[in-house]
């Protein structure tokens, strides 16, 4: 029997050390321009409005380093969404389970060695537990390397989808 499958999950990124540092100089830089300008409003009373408006670039510049992943699973295409700031939404890859050139637990050193044209780390930090990733091939992009958190539930939506082989390698049974 087959049955229509729909998954959605929202994995949020954790703020890496380099995150911290540009959210820091965005901080530094706009707060030294606004205090330019208040000293300049003195002699130029324009230069308030200069003021609030690099005190609102601060607070727009530093909301886009927050950034979640949309994993959808609509019965056999798996597509991976970056959300930026909860304002914009940018579509990453869209591929049929069935395309997957390989599938499994992300190891890092066992893509070293591989070449890739384009390598989408979609998940809370490269560093987490429980990273799955597939491979693709896509007509413009190439091989794509795609790197993802795997819940329960989203794994055994794919494992209904992916072929025969790779269903029994990294699962160990065959398909009902």
């Amino acid at each position: 029997m087959v049955r229509d499958i729909f998954i959605e999950e929202i994995v949020k990124k954790k703020k890496q050390p380099l995150d911290w540092l540009k959210i820091a100089a965005i901080l530094l830089l706009c707060l030294g321009l606004a205090a330019g300008f208040l000293f300049l409003g003195m002699f130029f009373p324009f230069c308030w409005v200069l003021s609030g408006l690099s005190l609102y670039f601060a607070y727009f510049f530093i909301s886009r380093r927050s950034i979640e992943f949309e994993y959808s699973l609509t019965n056999d295409t798996f597509d991976v969404d970056q959300i930026i700031a909860k304002r914009t939404r940018k579509r990453l890859i869209s591929a049929s389970c069935k395309n997957f050139d390989d599938f499994g637990r992300y190891c890092p050193e066992e893509h070293t060695q591989k070449r890739y044209e384009k390598k989408y780390f979609a998940c809370d930090s490269p560093k987490s537990e429980n990273l799955w990733y597939f491979v693709v091939k896509g007509s413009s992009e190439g091989n794509s390397l795609v790197v993802f958190n795997g819940s329960d539930r989203l794994l055994e939506g794919i494992k209904e989808q992916i072929p025969r082989h790779m269903h029994q390698e990294f699962f160990g049974t065959t398909q009902k």
